[in-house]
């Protein structure tokens, strides 16, 4: 079964739960998420706020924001490419009808209040690529300022990762397998890259995502080749929750760059 047939699949099945829309902290919000749910043996994240202030990966996750999505009762992680486009899955949304009411939210992260998360209209539709599973949005600005001047912005490889290289995901997300009503506060999760030719635009690695961790960026970790930047966007889990074969997956650099490239970015 191909994975966008999967991605469908999982799209009736969890759509059909009754879960409503989720902006803030409803328990089992992430069954809303179309992604498979994949821990890789035993959780091994944490929240982005336990990073040094100054480390590079604690930089990067600012960019990183909660995607609320209404109109399909939903919710996946998005990250700023650019002052006001963000970029996450085409099955998160896609479609100008599904981006209707779509915010995010880029200090939805552990100690900050729910009155005190800011929230920002990224509703226009930019472009979907179903191939990619992509796509990207224009935010708009809040008290005279782009989220990316306030947050930055991520920048993507020009070339894809080595496979034994060290990556990590910045995502929203807590594992509600073991605490339903936990907050899906910004996650860090520390993995590698396993196989860079998964197929001709993916590849995978083994740091831990659930449900909601769509649309996350993957960076290349320190002392890999483009430390730091882009080189993949996850978007589905293949294997089942807290199993020791499975793996993730995102769709590599080159394929995500070529796609911007298409809009000016």
């Amino acid at each position: 079964m191909s994975l966008k047939l999967v991605r469908a699949f999982l799209v009736v099945g969890l759509t059909g739960c009754g879960v409503a829309e989720l902006p803030e902290d409803v328990p089992n919000a992430d069954a809303a998420s179309v992604e498979s749910p994949v821990i890789v043996g035993s959780v091994n994240w944490s929240e982005v706020t336990s990073l040094s202030s100054t480390s590079t990966q604690r930089t990067r996750s600012k960019a990183v924001g909660y995607l609320s999505i209404p109109a399909v009762g939903s919710r996946c992680t998005a990250w700023l490419v650019a002052n006001d486009k963000i970029v996450t899955n085409n099955h998160c949304i896609g479609s100008a009808s599904e981006a209707v009411g779509a915010r995010v939210s880029f200090n939805y992260e552990n100690g900050v209040a729910s009155s005190s998360r800011i929230w920002y209209d990224c509703s226009t539709f930019v472009r979907t690529w179903t191939a990619e599973d992509m796509t990207v949005l224009t935010c708009k600005a809040l008290n005279g300022y782009l989220p990316g001047q306030v947050y930055g912005k991520l920048t993507v490889a020009s070339a894809n990762a080595a496979n034994g290289s060290a990556m990590y995901v910045l995502h929203q997300n807590c594992d509600y397998n073991a605490t339903p009503s936990c907050v899906p506060n910004k996650k860090y999760s520390p993995g590698s890259v396993l196989n860079t030719n998964v197929t001709s635009n993916e590849l995978s690695y083994n740091a831990d995502t659930l449900g909601g961790s769509s649309g996350s960026p993957v960076l290349a970790g320190a002392g890999a080749a483009n430390a730091h930047l882009v080189i993949g966007l996850h978007h589905v889990g293949v294997g089942s929750n807290y199993s020791t074969s499975a793996s993730n997956r995102g769709v590599e650099a080159t394929a995500i760059r070529a796609r911007l490239a298409e809009i000016g970015l």
